[in-house]
């Protein structure tokens, strides 16, 4: 049985000055409880009752604390859970170990000064005005991490940690009585009033172009680094598989282009990002400095083939290949609970299973995939960063 208890709070919830909160809450919920008396003893409990399985993450939105277990050790595992998330002790000197831990780990995403600050320029670009910028990611800055207080983490967590705060998401061996035991779980837990999120609006970038030295950025690269990407704010559930199939459609003709016809690259890759209030679609390829300007030209010409009806046959096929990898994916019970929690942050607690993802995917056009790109990649919002090699 997989179990996630889920907080609606996250990076996007911290306090200004205080931006990493909720990641350092989630950390020493790990720490002791009322229960269990230190990290170590909590470590055995999970071995124990949780096949090792306890753990959580914060992203944006949610903090979410999750394991799995077996049928006969659910009770125990409910009750250990509700102890640790509920009663935690909250020590400080937990709080100064959680903040050497997590500046470490913050470090490890922005790597140095330079680096962070080139982040803040490009966020601050790209979101101005949304919460992205502030927050950058849901660790929090090294400068306001080193801010937050032991009553900061108390306070965050009586204020957020409540019941009409709370979802819970169960998979897996499940039966009538294991639903009927979560109201013992909730059984107990203080609601208050919270303030809903409000959805931030992404606006056009102020600056469409952005050329940089690596070794200037704090991130020396062998190779030229060209990223296009269109940043909007929230796309509506009928247009994800619009998204999810012109990326597709992209991410095969422009490998197709600069990797097998023209050799300029080993590969390129075209993500995709859907988050509750803001979208990201963008091409990345890493080559050498005097291919620049041919990617660039090349990515544009694609786009413009795309909007010209060129490529109706290589979108068939590729809506039929990514129909059947619908129907045929195989998922574990863990992976169907993490996905419905995503889907609950991003789609106002709704979860969309996959016949409906199948049937929206089936009804998705070439016209449909035109308008996307005439719409989304607009030359006066597309964005445009170019990472130059290290000349040392």
């Amino acid at each position: 049985i997989n179990i996630y208890a889920v907080f609606n709070v996250g990076a996007f919830n911290d306090p200004e000055g205080k931006e990493g909160l909720s990641h350092f809450l989630e950390h020493m919920i790990f720490d002791g409880s009322s229960k269990f008396k230190d990290k170590k003893t909590i470590q055995g409990w999970s071995k124990k009752y949780a096949l090792n399985s306890w753990n959580a993450w914060t992203s944006f939105y949610q903090t979410s604390y999750h394991l799995r277990c077996l049928p006969e050790n659910y009770k125990e595992v409910l009750s250990g859970m509700k102890d640790m998330i509920f009663n935690p002790l909250l020590k400080q000197e937990d709080a100064e170990h959680e903040r050497r831990v997590i500046t470490q780990e913050s470090w490890r995403f922005y790597k140095n000064e330079k680096h962070l600050n080139y982040l803040k320029e490009v966020s601050n670009n790209l979101f101005y005005g949304h919460n992205f910028s502030r927050v950058g990611c849901a660790l929090g800055w090294p400068k306001t991490i080193a801010k937050i207080t032991q009553n900061d983490v108390k306070k965050w967590h009586s204020d957020r940690y409540v019941k009409n705060n709370l979802q819970i998401v169960i998979t897996g061996a499940v039966e009538e009585k294991h639903i009927k035991d979560m109201s013992e779980f909730i059984r107990g837990i203080s609601t208050k009033p919270i303030t809903k999120y409000v959805k931030g609006v992404v606006k056009k970038p102020k600056l469409l172009k952005i050329v940089k030295n690596s070794e200037d950025i704090g991130d020396p690269k062998e190779q030229a680094e060209v990223t296009v990407s269109r940043t909007t704010s929230y796309l509506p559930e009928k247009q994800v598989q619009v998204a999810n199939l012109f990326r597709s459609l992209v991410s095969d003709l422009t490998n197709e282009r600069l990797r097998f016809e023209k050799g300029l690259c080993y590969g390129v890759s075209v993500s995709l990002w859907l988050d509750a209030d803001f979208s990201e679609i963008f091409m990345n390829i890493k080559t050498d400095e005097k291919n620049i300007e041919i990617v660039q030209k090349e990515f544009w010409k694609i786009l413009k083939e795309i909007e010209q009806g060129k490529h109706t046959d290589k979108f068939n096929t590729i809506k039929k290949v990514y129909i059947d990898q619908i129907k045929s994916k195989e998922r574990t019970s863990d992976q169907i609970a993490n996905d419905a929690v995503k889907d609950l942050s991003r789609y106002d607690n709704k979860i969309i299973p996959l016949s409906k993802e199948l049937k929206e995917m089936e009804m998705v056009s070439y016209k449909d995939i035109v308008k996307f790109s005439k719409d989304i990649f607009n030359p006066k919002s597309v964005f445009t960063e170019i990472i130059l090699p290290s000349k040392k």
